[in-house]
C-alpha cells in the first residue's frame, strides 16, 4: 500500500467512525462553516475537510513537528506557516459526503473554495442541501469553483493545455484531488436553486455579503465567485 493510500485509509475510518458528529455552537453567536478548507484557513470559522491535516490536527502539538517531516506538507508550506495554522484554527475532520457537521439553522455563513467541482454532481447538489439545512434564515453561502466559461474560452484561445488543466489535474492525484464536474454561472445557480437557494448573485473576487473573503478568496482569474441565500427555514 503507498503512503497515500494509507493516509485514504485512516481518513476515510476515523470519518466512519465520526460521521455522525454535531458541532455544538455557542447561543448567539455568529457561525461561520468553511467547506473543504484544506489550511486556507483565517479566525473564527470552523474548518470542515476529510484530509489528513484536518485529522492530525486533533492530535496533541508534540505531533505537529514531527508529521510535518514525515508527510509532503513541507513540499508546499513552511513548517512555522503549517504549525501555526493548525494550532490557531478550529477544525473539524468530517467526510462531507455524510453530511454537513451542524445541527439545522444554527449557521450564519457557508464557505467552499475550489471544493464543488471535486463532486458529482449529485453529490454536489446532496452538500448545497446540507448547507441549506444547517444555515438561518436569511443566511449566505459563497461557492467559489474553477470557471467552466473561461475553460472553454481559453481552449478556443488555442490554449489547449491550460485549459485542460481546469478538468484535470497534471499529475497523478488523490480520491480528494480530482476534478467530477465543473460550472459556469447559469449551471451553478441551477444547482443551487435546486437545493433551495434564492438570489444567486455573481460576485468578483473578495467582493460580497460573506465575511473574511479578502483572505479567503483565490485564484481570481480563473474563478467563478456566486453568494446565495436561504431566505426561510
Amino acid at each position: 500500500m503507498s503512503k497515500q493510500s494509507l493516509y485514504m485509509a485512516i481518513c476515510d475510518f476515523f470519518a466512519w467512525l465520526r460521521k455522525n458528529q454535531r458541532v455544538k455552537t455557542e447561543l448567539g453567536a455568529t457561525v461561520k462553516i468553511n467547506l473543504g478548507s484544506g489550511l486556507a484557513v483565517t479566525n473564527d470559522w470552523w474548518n470542515v475537510d476529510a484530509n489528513i491535516n484536518t485529522l492530525v490536527a486533533q492530535l496533541p502539538f508534540f505531533i505537529f513537528p514531527i508529521w510535518y517531516r514525515l508527510t509532503g506538507a513541507r513540499n508546499w508550506y513552511s513548517e512555522e506557516y503549517f504549525i501555526q495554522q493548525i494550532t490557531s484554527h478550529r477544525f473539524v475532520h468530517h467526510n462531507i459526503l455524510n453530511g454537513i457537521p451542524f445541527e439545522n439553522d444554527k449557521v450564519d455563513f457557508v464557505y467552499s473554495s475550489h471544493f464543488f467541482e471535486h463532486f458529482y454532481r449529485q453529490e454536489a447538489l446532496f452538500i448545497a442541501k446540507e448547507a441549506w439545512r444547517v444555515l438561518k434564515a436569511g443566511g449566505i453561502i459563497r461557492v467559489c469553483v474553477p470557471d467552466l466559461e473561461i475553460a472553454v474560452n481559453t481552449y478556443l484561445k488555442g490554449e489547449k493545455k491550460e485549459a485542460l488543466e481546469y478538468f484535470f489535474e497534471k499529475g497523478k492525484s488523490d480520491y480528494f484531488s480530482r476534478h467530477r464536474y465543473l460550472y459556469d454561472f447559469t449551471l451553478l445557480t441551477e444547482l443551487l436553486e435546486e437545493a433551495g437557494f434564492t438570489n444567486v448573485t455573481r460576485c468578483t473576487h473578495s467582493q460580497g455579503q460573506t465575511p473574511d473573503i479578502a483572505v479567503l478568496d483565490n485564484r481570481p482569474q480563473q474563478t467563478l465567485f456566486v453568494e446565495a441565500m436561504k431566505v426561510r427555514s
